[in-house]
C-alpha cells in the first residue's frame, strides 16, 4: 500500500508552513502508466512499476534523482538517507547523483551486479548492465572502481568490464530534460526566497523545497554548484550568509558540463523534504514527454578498470 510521506509540520508564519521528512523514497513525478502516484511515499520493500510509455520519477538522497524508463520495475530495498539501496528488476533506469558520501554510497543491483556509487554522476542501469555516463561506481563484489565510460555487466557471457563508445538514450535525454526544469525552478525559488522576512536559513539548505507553482519537489543545495547535466542550481545561503547575492550565470546544461562552482556545501538543518504547503502536496509537475527505455550500446576499447579511487 502506498502511504502519503510522513512528515513534520513546522510554523513559519500563520499562512505558511513546512514540509520536513528524512527519508528517500517519494515519488516527485508520474507520467503514463505506473502503479504508484506523484506525491506518495514508497516503503522499503514496495515495487514499482511503469508500463509502455510510464516515466517515474523518485527523490533519493536530496540532490539525487532514480529516473525510470517504460516497462521497468524497480524496488527501494532502504529507504534510509543514510543507507539508500535499491533493485533494477527489469527494464530501464537512471540515477543522477548528487551530493554523494563516499561514507554513504548509493546500493544498486541489478542482475548478477551489485554497485556502489560513490562519485556525483549521471548512470545508466539496462539489460542487466551498468553504465558509468558520468561519475565512479565501486563494485561491491570485488572492490573494483570503474569511472566515466565503463560498461559492467555479469551474465551468460562472464563478467565484463569495458570502455564503450556510448550514445544517448532516450531515457537519458528525459532524465536531462527533469533536470534542466528543476533547475529553473531553482532559480525561480531562490530569487523569491531572498525576498522573505525572517527565513529559517538552515531549513532551507542541501533539502528537497516542496514548489507550488512547479506541483513537485525541488532541490535547494547548501551552496552553489552545477549538476551533472551542466544545469546551474542556487543556493539561499548566497542571500543571507554574508555573502551578499552572487551574479547570475548561465543556466545551459549538457552532459559533460559538470563541475561544482562553490567549495563545497553547507550542513543542513537535517536534510529530507522541506514544502511551503500546509497540507500534503498534490501529484503533477512541469510536464515532460515520458521516455522509451533503450539500451545501451557500443563498440569495446577493451580496457579494464584498477583497483583504488
Amino acid at each position: 500500500m502506498i502511504t502519503v510521506v510522513l512528515m513534520v509540520m513546522m510554523q513559519l508564519t500563520p499562512t505558511t508552513s513546512f514540509i520536513v521528512s528524512t527519508r528517500a523514497g517519494f515519488v516527485n513525478y508520474v507520467q503514463g502508466s505506473a502503479t504508484v502516484k506523484a506525491a506518495t511515499s514508497i516503503p522499503a520493500g514496495q515495487p514499482v512499476g511503469t508500463g509502455p510509455g510510464g516515466a517515474v520519477e523518485i527523490l533519493l538522497n536530496p540532490g539525487s534523482y532514480l529516473r525510470m524508463g517504460e516497462n521497468s520495475q524497480v524496488i527501494l530495498d532502504n529507504v534510509d538517507l543514510s543507507a539508500i539501496a535499491l533493485r533494477i528488476m527489469q527494464g530501464s533506469a537512471v540515477i543522477e547523483a548528487n551530493e554523494i558520501d563516499k561514507e554513504s554510497p548509493i546500493k544498486i543491483g541489478i542482475g548478477n551486479l551489485k554497485v556502489e556509487i560513490v562519485k556525483d554522476g549521471i548512470y545508466l542501469f539496462t539489460d542487466g548492465k551498468v553504465v558509468v555516463v558520468d561519475g565512479k561506481v565501486r563494485d561491491a563484489s570485488n572492490g573494483l572502481f570503474y569511472g566515466k565510460g565503463y560498461q559492467i555487466a555479469d551474465d551468460d557471457h562472464g563478467y565484463r568490464a569495458q570502455k564503450v563508445k556510448t550514445f544517448t538514450t532516450a531515457l537519458e535525454l528525459w532524465s536531462q530534460k527533469r533536470d534542466e526544469l528543476i533547475a529553473q525552478a531553482n532559480l525561480n525559488v531562490s530569487n523569491s526566497l531572498r525576498r522573505t522576512p525572517n527565513l529559517p536559513l538552515n531549513s532551507f539548505l542541501d533539502v528537497w523545497l516542496w514548489y507550488p507553482a512547479y506541483g513537485a519537489f525541488i532541490y535547494m543545495p547548501g551552496a552553489r554548484y552545477r549538476s551533472p547535466y551542466g544545469y546551474l542550481y542556487r543556493s539561499v545561503g548566497e542571500f543571507f550568509g554574508g555573502s551578499g547575492v552572487a551574479s547570475s550565470g548561465s543556466n545551459s546544461g549538457g552532459f559533460g558540463n559538470s563541475g561544482r562552482s562553490s567549495g563545497g556545501s553547507t550542513d543542513s538543518g537535517g536534510g529530507g523534504f522541506v514544502g511551503f504547503s500546509s497540507a500534503a502536496p498534490s501529484g503533477g509537475g512541469a510536464s515532460s514527454a515520458a521516455p522509451s527505455a533503450g539500451a545501451q550500446g557500443g563498440s569495446s576499447s577493451g580496457h579494464t578498470a584498477t583497483q583504488g579511487r
